[in-house]
């Protein structure tokens, strides 16, 4: 049984890891997907293999036009908005006196503003019609201090501030908020940091968390009835 059939989930950073996953097991459970993402031959590549219930958009998050954009392609392609998915970020790992204006602004202005302005597009929709879920991927980053970490966390933290405040105003509009808070995923990011050799002692297969495994507590999450609202989960791989 295809539990979200007839429903529809705009989804940013659907290009790969994390967003790919997801798009794959909400498109297993029925729903139709807008997917977003800076990259257009991994969403466009992922839509057809997806087929006719999903379309792609190539979407900064960066950008509040883009996310309207992205919003307004779901809208006119399926008619309505169920769930938006803010995944898309970025991290930069390293001390603090390695970090500059391009790279502070890479994170802030893709973890804060994206979140922002993909949650502004999609609330706008949801508000008027009184329902809907969006679901905020943040990070445990966002509730530890850690060290090489000050400003990623910092854009964590400030995600998981602006995601409680509106979950209290948006259920006044019947509009539910989850934010929800992983540990280290096994994705190909964490080969990819130029700043942080990583740690010899971490096998990203054996201790973090699996992409799809994840994807479908997340896509669970997206299943509760909507007189319920989970204000936060955090997810942590289990210890060896």
């Amino acid at each position: 049984m295809k539990r979200m059939k007839g429903q529809v989930v705009v989804l940013t950073g659907a290009g790969r890891g994390l967003g790919r996953a997801l798009a794959r097991l909400f498109h297993e459970q029925g729903a139709c997907l807008a997917l977003g993402a800076r990259s257009t031959h991994e969403i466009d590549e992922l839509a057809a293999e997806l087929g006719q219930d999903a379309i792609a958009l190539q979407t900064d998050v960066r950008s509040m036009v883009d996310c309207e954009r992205l919003v307004d392609a779901a809208m006119a392609e399926f008619g309505q908005l169920d769930v938006m998915v803010n995944n898309a970020g970025v991290a930069i790992y390293g001390p603090l006196s390695g970090m500059g204006q391009a790279e502070v602004d890479l994170m802030v202005d893709t973890n804060v503003k994206g979140t922002m302005f993909g949650t502004l597009a999609a609330y706008r929709v949801m508000k008027e019609r009184r329902s809907g879920l969006i679901l905020n991927i943040s990070s445990i980053a966002g509730k530890l201090h850690l060290p090489n970490e000050a400003i990623y966390g910092a854009s964590k933290w400030a995600v998981n501030g602006f995601s409680g405040a509106l979950r209290l105003e948006a259920m006044a509009h019947r509009v539910r908020v989850t934010t929800v808070c992983p540990g280290g995923i096994n994705t190909p990011f964490w080969r990819e940091q130029e700043f942080l050799p990583f740690p010899e002692h971490l096998d990203p297969a054996e201790d973090f968390l699996d992409p799809e495994a994840l994807a479908r507590l997340i896509v669970e999450l997206s299943l509760a009835p909507p007189e319920m609202v989970v204000p936060e989960v955090t997810i942590l791989p289990m210890l060896r």
